[in-house]
Order: C-alpha cells, then sequence, then structure tokens
C-alpha cells in the first residue's frame, strides 16, 4: 500500500537536498539553531530520502526528531541515522486533533503544544490545503518559542538575477498551472506561506528568497549546483510530469508532444532561468 521510493528517485531526491543546502548557504536549516537550546521533539515533515531527518538529529542530540513521509524512508537512510532519529508513515493532513486515539501521528508526534521545532521542505506537490497544514503546526508546537521552518518553491519562472518572469507567456506552463489548481495544489507554497502562516496564528521570524536556478548562471553561484542538478536529474522526468499533469485535463496525443517540447526548450533557454525558492520561519507566540 506505501509505496516505496526506487534506487532512482532516492538518488534523485539526495542529489535535490545536496544542492538546495549549497543554495541557501551550506546549512540544512535557517532557523536560529544556536538559539533553540532547550529543543526536546522534532519532526521533518514530509522527510523523503530521511536526509535532513539525519542532520536535524545531529544538531539536537538530545531531542526525538522524527521523520515522517507518506512512503517509507528508504533504509539505507534509516542507517545512517543517529539514535534520536525516529521514522514514521503518514500524512500530516491525516492528523485529528478531534479523534487522536488510534493515531500515532496525533498521539505521539502532533501532541498539542508538543513541538520544539517543526521543519517541511520542497511539500508543494504533497500538500493540497496550506491552512490545514499550517493549522495543524500551530496547534502542534509549544508556545512561547516553538519554531516552524518552511522552504518551498513557486512554480513560476523567472530571468536571472531578476523579478522579470518569463513563464507568463508560455502556453504549456499556463496549462500545468490549470491541472495544479484542479489538483488543489497551490502554485505559490513558497511565496504564499506567511500569510497562511499568520492566520493560523504563528507569528513570522524572517522570509528569504533564492534562485532555484534551472541552467547554472555565474550571476547566481550558490545556485550553480541547483541548475547541475536540475539539468541531469529533474529535467530527464518532466515529460512524464507534464504527462500526468496535462493528460489529467485531456491533453493528449501531439498536442502534448508539441508542449513537452516547448517546456523542454523554455526551461533551458537562457542561463541562470529559475523558480524561487523561498525560506519562511516563524514561531508560536
Amino acid at each position: 500500500k506505501k509505496k516505496r521510493y526506487s534506487a532512482i528517485e532516492q538518488n534523485r531526491l539526495d542529489a535535490q537536498a545536496a544542492a538546495i543546502v549549497e543554495m541557501i548557504g551550506g546549512d540544512t536549516c535557517l532557523a536560529p539553531i544556536r538559539s533553540m537550546t532547550s529543543v526536546l521533539k522534532a519532526v521533518d515533515v514530509g522527510c523523503g530520502t530521511g536526509v535532513a531527518t539525519v542532520q536535524i538529529a545531529g544538531m539536537f542530540p538530545s531531542a526525538t526528531v522524527y521523520g515522517l513521509d507518506i512512503s517509507p524512508v528508504p533504509e539505507a537512510g534509516q542507517k545512517m541515522a543517529l539514535a534520536n532519529a525516529a521514522w514514521a508513515v503518514g500524512n500530516v493532513l491525516d492528523v485529528d486533533y478531534n479523534d487522536p486515539s488510534d493515531n500515532t501521528m496525533s498521539r505521539e508526534i502532533f501532541t498539542p503544544g508538543g513541538l520544539d521545532y517543526i521543519f517541511g521542505r520542497m511539500l508543494f506537490l504533497g500538500i493540497n490545503d496550506w491552512s490545514r497544514y499550517f493549522s495543524i503546526a500551530s496547534q502542534a508546537l509549544k508556545s512561547g518559542g516553538g519554531i516552524i521552518e518552511h522552504q518551498d518553491l513557486d512554480w513560476k519562472f523567472y530571468r536571472a538575477g531578476t523579478s522579470e518572469c518569463l513563464s507568463d507567456k508560455w502556453d504549456w506552463f499556463q496549462a500545468v498551472v490549470a491541472g495544479a489548481e484542479k489538483a488543489g495544489l497551490s502554485t505559490y507554497a513558497g511565496s504564499g506561506a506567511a500569510p497562511i502562516m499568520e492566520a493560523a496564528g504563528l507569528e513570522i521570524i524572517s522570509v528569504q528568497t533564492f534562485e532555484f536556478s534551472f541552467v547554472p548562471s555565474t550571476k547566481t553561484p550558490n545556485s550553480q549546483a541547483m541548475g547541475r542538478y536540475v539539468q541531469a536529474k529533474l529535467v530527464p522526468q518532466y515529460p512524464e510530469l507534464l504527462r500526468k499533469m496535462l493528460g489529467a485535463q485531456g491533453i493528449t496525443g501531439g498536442e502534448l508532444e508539441s508542449l513537452t517540447k516547448d517546456c523542454l526548450r523554455d526551461i533551458g533557454s537562457e542561463e541562470g532561468v529559475h523558480q524561487k525558492y523561498t525560506i519562511t520561519i516563524a514561531k508560536k507566540p
């Protein structure tokens, strides 16, 4: 029932994690780790291969750090883990405070007021109700200083070093956005997070934006590893992604082929073409 990550997908997720860390300056987390001295329980939501869970467990040796994902974390990831890492399979949106009885997530991980730190990265394809997600997070965080760190991606494409949007005039992109919205996904899960977090009762500490490059550019040195990763491991997956997203809207055959060709041309059209990656850090007052 629970789909396991293939070796290819594990490899891709690990490469992506390393490229993100380089893009944001060398650390997994941008939360004020040094001042977070009494962390006893933390969770990495949508932990994938568990690479960030392992890193966070290393930062907070006296905490229990849960890695939560809808697919089991590969054994290789579990073997790398320190003794204070714990693994759980489930969907954070299933946390139900009205019926916590039979649910490990509600009972053990997201106990109301029990979490010191929630970390989530690249959840934009997995969460289809952001208000619910941040409301669960807000209830689970300890009052007076529990921290949530949300790292995510917007879908629009921009020119290197600018906020000049390139994708507004791409037909394939409009079709993909329509498909995402139909599936209940947000196309601005990064930049749109702060107001939803505030509405859930969280207080924003900081918002920082980075360039998630699709083609390496000398203009954005920290994003060059990301550009290389995208070219090597993400672009080859785009035709399948488009087939799913556009196929769901009845776009197939010649039209799909033509839009896919346009897409691959556009996302590699110039150095430094990128999506915006936003890191929002908030606390529970």
